[in-house]
Formats: structure tokens, sequence, C-alpha cells
């Protein structure tokens, strides 16, 4: 028969990175629905949070280039109040107008001025037969322009924090540090801003204390320019029983209602991921309560975990945290 458990242990080691591998070529080369380019018949307010792909209507015409040669062009026209619980603004549609990020940290301008012109998906019964691919498609190559040459997303800014219940200096956590950078891409795609380390009191007398330090922490001048920041409780390595593990997880509880009241955003699904993730890799991990959310006015994601199962943590959100940092506000 098969041995289970040498799979199992063969694919936590091995299946994070050949798995990006696998999505990375998945999403490249899927098919994607027809596309034109089209000029809009109206101004468009764009929207500062992210990008938005808008109903529109499509008309065409028969026109004459500056070569003599004709050729058809499309002419756009949005459905009306864009929602989507509003299914009547599908009525009628033609497609899917891909819109830019709007403001300061998107395209640069708030409004996309009559006679811009963007591309369109069709949705028509003729377009899901396209052998268009993602990789070739006019909208990536329009998020590519919009996000670098190699359309990867923004550089990630990193932050950390480790809060210890045991009496250790900043650089006895420099492994941390460095499971951290690798885990999320590498020096090139990652620079370390700023470390804190952080007390956690053994017992409750101070822990309002704590609270007021740690959140000082994270919206310090010194994290200014971070877009992700991880606040990281570590296990004892001097200890010689399990005992340590509790006290970190007890720890854990206390850095969670600590910064829980700073997120202006919860994304609790993001945390549940990083537990999964990090208990395949340390099944101690999975006790662990993780806190994802948005901090520093809307500039930088803020995660919370466990050094055990760190490394699977960190790669499991690598490719969300580096969407998510790529809306965020830029507080530079």
């Amino acid at each position: 028969g098969v041995d289970t458990t040498t799979l199992t242990d063969h694919y936590s080691n091995q299946d994070q990175r050949s798995m990006e591998s696998f999505t990375k070529h998945a999403v490249e080369n899927a098919k994607v629905h027809e596309e034109v380019m089209a000029t809009i018949t109206s101004d468009i307010k764009l929207d500062q949070g992210r990008p938005e792909y808008r109903r529109v209507v499509l008309q065409r015409a028969l026109c004459t280039t500056q070569n003599g040669r004709q050729q058809y062009a499309y002419h756009a026209t949005h459905t009306g109040v864009q929602r989507s619980s509003r299914v009547l603004s599908l009525r009628g549609a033609d497609g899917f107008m891909m819109l830019p990020r709007g403001g300061p940290s998107g395209c640069g301008y708030d409004i996309a001025r009559k006679g811009a012109e963007f591309p369109v998906l069709l949705h028509s019964s003729l377009s899901v037969r396209s052998d268009n691919c993602w990789k070739d498609s006019m909208h990536r190559g329009r998020w590519k322009s919009e996000n670098g040459d190699d359309g990867k997303s923004p550089k990630l800014k990193l932050g950390v924090i480790v809060c210890t219940s045991y009496e250790q200096g900043n650089d006895d956590f420099r492994s941390i540090d460095g499971t951290l950078v690798d885990s999320l891409g590498g020096d090139g795609h990652v620079t370390l801003v700023q470390k804190f380390v952080c007390k956690v009191p053994s017992n409750a007398e101070n822990n309002e204390e704590f609270t007021q330090k740690l959140s000082a922490m994270v919206i310090s001048p010194q994290m200014e320019g971070t877009n992700a920041i991880f606040v990281v409780v570590p296990t004892d390595p001097l200890a010689e029983d399990n005992g340590s593990s509790a006290i970190a997880f007890r720890a854990g509880l206390e850095v969670s209602h600590a910064l829980r009241p700073i997120l202006t955003k919860n994304a609790s699904a993001m945390a549940l991921q990083i537990r999964k993730h990090a208990a395949a890799h340390d099944p101690v991990a999975a006790l662990f309560e993780n806190v994802v959310g948005i901090v520093r006015n809307g500039s930088a994601v803020l995660i919370t975990c466990s050094d055990r199962g760190l490394e699977g943590a960190a790669v499991a959100v690598k490719g969300l945290l580096g969407y998510l940092t790529s809306l965020l506000t830029s507080t530079d």
C-alpha cells in the first residue's frame, strides 16, 4: 500500500512553492473572454479604492484610419449605477469595461474623461469559446503597465514586532526576520524596514500598559513606509518542556486582544488560512489565535502569528498579501 504519512510529509515540505508555480501557470494560460478596446461616451468617476469592471453597452461604428483604411471602432456607455447587488445593470450590457483605480495611489487622476479608451471583456455566447489567454490579454497588459513592467505587486516593506514573554534582545530573533523575508519572496521582493521587541507582561495588572505600548509600536513613525507588519509571538527555545508553548499561546491571546481595537478592517478569512497552513507545518500552531487586518489609516496589513509554522503561514499568504498591499493607500 501507499505510505500516506510519507506522502503528507513530502507535500508539506514541497507543495507550497510547487503549488505557487502550478497556480501561476494555470492563471496565465486560463482562457478569458474576447476583448475589444472602446472609448467612453461620457465622463466616469473612478473608484480610488480599487480597479473596477463596469458594465457597458457597446455601439460599433465604421471609421477611417489615418492610413485610409476602414475599420470598426467601439463606443461604450455604462448601464447606470454599478453595484454587485444591482443585477438590472447587467440587462442589455455587452461586456465589462476595465477601469483603473483612481487617485494618487492609482492612475493619478480621479475621472476618466469622455473619449478615453479602455479594454472591454465581452460576455456574449461567442466569447466563452475564446482562445484568448490571460497572459496575452489586453487588460493583463494594461495591468502590467500600471503595476510595473514585470506585472508584479509592489515590493513588500516589512515591519516586524516580536512579542516575547521571556527576556531576549533584538539579535536573538534574527531567525524570524530571515524566515519571513525568505518565505515572502526573498531580498528581491521584501525589504525589512523596522523591527521592535515588546515584552508581554506575566500578570494581568500590566495588560493595559502592554496594550498601549504595542499599539504605539504599530502606529509609530518608525513604521512609516511599511505596508506589511508581522507581530510574531515566539516560544522559548531554552525551555525543556511543553509549558513554553502554553505560555507563548497565552501571550498570543494578549497580543490579539491588544491589536483588534486598532484594526480598521478585519480579514478573518485570511487569518483562518494562516492558521491552517501554519498547522500543516507544525500542529501546535493550530492553537494560536491569528489576527489579520488593516492598520495605519489604510496603509498597512497587520498579521499576528506564532513562530511555530511561521514559514507555512508566510508562504500561504504571500500572493494575497502582495495583492492587498497593491490596493493600500501609501503614506510615503
